[in-house]
């Protein structure tokens, strides 16, 4: 199928949509093959969507289809773990540990839903709502990571613990002022500095507040640091960063990186892989980057 993404502006009117778009609730806001019409346009900004698919007319009666969860989940699971963040985020004992719950179930539904025995590497981006990237993108990493996981052939207690991780790297972000999260363009060094304390504050909440498993608080803290130890909040380098930390740095910024963000429209597949490729051993752990090319080197 010929389709692209394009940036969402007034040009995008009287294009056929590639892709079903979803409001914040997970119903769908438009489906594929719709011709966008002015309101049409109003209400995709509204919801967040910053970028969209487009088909010609002889495709547009089709599905985009290549992402290793399906559309369902990736329109269904974002809002679960926003309840789930809510509720680890609570006073209430009860509240925190039904929570926990919901997250264990969570994490145990992604891992069976991921298969890495692929046909063929994952061909698409997972647009995201402003409103909800946070979870948006834990969820998508999360993904990511368990796919890696498989191809460590990681047990399955091993590929929870991981997946548990993936879905709480950025849980400190939600302490974090959301006027920076949200600022057009770049953030200055003061802004900069108060966002990477989302590291800090993840561990703590996760660690002190929900008892979480020590590896799992301990991703949140470490997710940020790089193999070269030119990362944060630490300085860690190598194989004293651990092995779920550095399987979710390289995960944290492919999808990152392949999203819109308020200071910077999102980058293709293609860039994204090209980036991993050539800061392999220097950023990312090369043994990590080597098994995510086996399933996103186009």
């Amino acid at each position: 199928m010929c389709a692209q993404v394009v940036t969402l502006n007034q040009d995008a009117i009287g294009k056929k949509l590639g892709q079903r778009l979803y409001n914040s609730k997970g119903g769908v806001l438009l489906r594929t093959g719709t011709e966008i019409k002015e309101f049409h346009f109003s209400h995709i900004q509204q919801v967040g969507y910053k970028s969209i698919y487009i088909v010609d007319e002889l495709d547009a009666g089709m599905d985009l289809n290549g992402h290793i969860i399906s559309e369902k989940t990736r329109s269904t699971t974002p809002i679960e773990l926003k309840k789930i963040y809510q509720k680890l985020t609570s006073p209430s004992k009860i509240t925190i540990s039904d929570g926990k719950k919901d997250l264990n179930e969570l994490a145990d539904s992604l891992i069976r839903q991921v298969n890495h025995r692929l046909e063929s590497p994952p061909d698409i981006l997972d647009l995201k709502r402003q409103e909800d990237y946070l979870y948006q993108h834990a969820i998508n990493v999360t993904a990511y990571s368990i796919l890696i996981g498989q191809s460590l052939q990681y047990h399955q207690m091993k590929l929870f613990d991981l997946a548990l991780s993936a879905l709480l790297h950025d849980f400190g972000m939600q302490f974090i002022d959301q006027e920076i999260l949200n600022k057009p363009g770049e953030l200055d060094e003061s802004e900069y500095e108060e966002v990477k304390k989302h590291t800090d504050l993840g561990f703590q909440h996760l660690s002190r507040k929900c008892f979480m498993k020590g590896i799992v608080s301990a991703v949140a803290l470490q997710h940020h640091e790089r193999y070269d130890g030119s990362g944060y909040p630490k300085g860690m380098s190598g194989d004293d960063v651990h092995e779920y930390s550095r399987i979710i740095a390289v995960c944290d910024f492919y999808d990152a990186y392949t999203s819109d963000r308020p200071h910077r429209q999102l980058h293709s597949i293609e860039e994204a892989v090209g980036y991993l490729m050539a800061h392999s051993g220097v950023e990312f752990d090369p043994n990590v980057v080597r098994n995510f090319m086996k399933y996103f080197n186009q």
